[in-house]
């Protein structure tokens, strides 16, 4: 087996009837100090938004790709989410392994997962 290296995931492309609403409310959940566009920093990667006029304006398996977000204080995001209006919970705020997880939906009905671990990804070395 071949092994690979220097591969990482540069980011996700989410396409939509209508980029710039879905774009806006990433904007708005989870980079409010981005400034405007359809191609939005989060950490190290990217979420693009793209204009397909081959989906319908909500998707049949939500849960078939899970968009997650490691954050630092998940009872601060979802405040922050609740603020915005945001009611479409899939799964509250819940303990799972190694941490706390809540779902929440997308406007175009993607599922969208809050990770908080216990221990973040490199603690103790």
């Amino acid at each position: 087996m071949m092994t690979t290296t220097g591969i990482r995931l540069g980011g996700l492309v989410l396409g939509s009837d209508d980029p710039e609403r879905l774009s806006d409310w990433y904007r708005a959940a989870f980079a409010p100090a981005a400034g405007p566009g359809t191609v939005l920093m989060v950490g190290d990667g990217r979420l693009v938004f793209d204009r397909r006029d081959d989906l319908e304006q909500s998707t049949r398996e939500p849960g078939r790709i899970l968009i997650n977000f490691y954050v630092e204080d998940i009872e601060a995001v979802v405040t922050h989410l609740k603020a915005l209006g945001v009611t479409q919970w899939i799964r509250p705020v819940e303990h799972f392994g190694p941490g706390r997880i809540a779902t929440v939906e997308d406007p175009v009905g993607n599922y969208v997962q809050l990770v908080e671990l216990a221990d973040p990804p490199g603690a103790g070395r």
